[in-house]
């Protein structure tokens, strides 16, 4: 990873010649987002094994509930061309800690699936944010380093909330019930042989955490308060004035190109295949091999390590193998680890069975992760200004297809039947292979090198 002093001298260049105000709210929303990361170390793992307990239909169709929250997310930041970035990343934090909060006060599920709905919706339109904000405000000499960095960040505040999730939980069990922590874990391994009040407190245990994850949420809203934009920032000038529907037509016609629609479909066919697995890792590890809650949320922790790994090795894959390749051969090296972890049910038990399932987890989480910073970067400049938002918009609309697809497999196979877990893996490694080599086709020769170009 070492670099030369040409590309040292560039870098720190592009710092001094910084815009204050554009580098003024790349520190704000760097900030924002790690409050998100904490958020989401408990939503990815601890609140998905609190909805399987208190609304088994939203967990065994978490993937069409997740469809419509990508509705919604799109529809949302299309908003993003009018109203800029701050007054969006007002609206999110309560969105989040309101609804949050309401799937914790009532035991009704058709309530606590549209407050689940709504509330996944606001934390997943950060994941969007950054990408439009990048770049309009990084400078393209650093801006795949920014996007390893935004990333990290998030990643070590999830990290971290996401270790002591699993933890704070079996703490809380243990003292409503006035047991040892030791015991508290024991039970927590099979909680679905729990019955009667030992059900109850082992729920609320999870209701206090939510509760305090969602207070934690309005610290992002005061952050808010401090992001100063400008409609020249998420618009180009020409569009400040009234357009006619023409010219609105053959803008948007750009979203039909070839690049974009096989990009979609690169990224729909990605997502198709890490939706099969990886959402239900947590309720996997505890609920089908019945390792403890709290050694889930450890191997979980350790996963997540893996994803930084990734991360700080993205601007170093991109300018070795170009954006194109580097994200295909991430793809396709998770191959061989997914066909192992099918088998996952086999590789003995105790912590022979933590330790290989978690290593094997790490190495397709950091494979699948390290060139996700490229990945979204490539998203942004492959069109205009003006259709980023858009263009946003509809992936995010391809996403809620593919959560559907996903949703039914789930629904009516997933959970359903002894070995759909491991078939899962089976079906997603196929779908990567045949999602990378259509990104090889159609991509390699023409876009691999895009970045250069782009920061030239």
């Amino acid at each position: 990873m070492k670099r030369s002093k040409e590309e040292k001298e560039a870098e720190a260049e592009a710092i001094k010649n910084w815009n204050p105000r554009y580098k003024h709210n790349v520190i704000i929303y760097l900030w924002i987002y790690g409050i998100l990361g904490a958020v989401t170390g408990i939503t990815n793992d601890a609140a998905l094994s609190y909805y399987k307990i208190v609304a088994p239909h939203l967990i065994s169709g978490l993937n069409i509930f997740n469809a419509a929250t990508a509705i919604l997310m799109s529809i949302m930041i299309a908003t993003v061309h009018k109203w800029g970035y701050r007054k969006i990343l007002l609206i999110l934090p309560p969105m989040t800690a309101i609804f949050m909060a309401l799937t914790c006060v009532t035991t009704n599920q058709f309530i606590i699936m549209i407050a689940y709905t709504i509330s996944w919706t606001a934390i997943g339109v950060y994941d969007l944010m950054y990408p439009l904000m990048w770049t309009s405000y990084v400078p393209g000499k650093i801006r795949t380093k920014m996007f390893s960095i935004v990333m990290i960040v998030n990643l070590i505040t999830q990290t971290i909330c996401t270790f002591l999730g699993g933890k704070a939980i079996v703490w809380f069990f243990g003292m409503i019930r006035g047991i040892s922590y030791r015991d508290a874990s024991l039970l927590s391994a099979k909680p679905e042989l729990m019955t009667g009040q030992t059900l109850v407190d082992y729920t609320n245990s999870y209701r206090i955490l939510l509760l305090i994850t969602a207070a934690v949420t309005m610290i992002a809203f005061i952050l808010a308060l401090f992001i100063h934009d400008v409609p020249s920032d998420y618009r180009s000038e020409t569009t400040e004035t009234k357009q006619s529907k023409a010219n609105k037509m053959a803008m948007y016609k750009k979203l039909l190109s070839k690049k974009t629609v096989m990009w979609i479909a690169y990224i729909a066919g990605i997502q198709l295949g890490a939706r099969l697995v990886a959402v239900y890792v947590p309720i996997y590890l505890n609920n089908y091999l019945h390792i403890p809650r709290d050694v889930t949320s450890t191997i979980n922790t350790f996963v997540q390590a893996a994803m930084l790994i990734g991360y700080v090795f993205a601007p170093f894959l991109e300018k070795k193998l170009g954006a194109i390749v580097s994200v295909a051969a991430g793809t396709l090296t998770c191959v061989p680890v997914m066909l192992l972890l099918a088998n996952g049910r086999r590789l003995g038990s105790g912590s022979v069975l933590f330790v290989i399932v978690g290593i094997l987890l790490f190495l397709r989480t950091g494979l699948a992760n390290a060139t996700m910073p490229i990945q979204q970067e490539v998203q942004m400049v492959i069109v205009d200004k003006d259709l980023r938002p858009a263009f946003t918009g509809v992936v995010q609309i391809a996403y809620a297809v593919v959560g559907v697809i996903d949703g039914l497999f789930t629904e009516f196979y997933l959970f359903n039947t002894p070995d759909g877990y491991a078939n899962a893996y089976y079906i997603a490694a196929v779908i990567y292979v045949i999602a990378s080599v259509l990104l090889l086709v159609f991509f390699a020769k023409k876009y691999n090198r895009i970045l250069d170009d782009e920061k030239k």
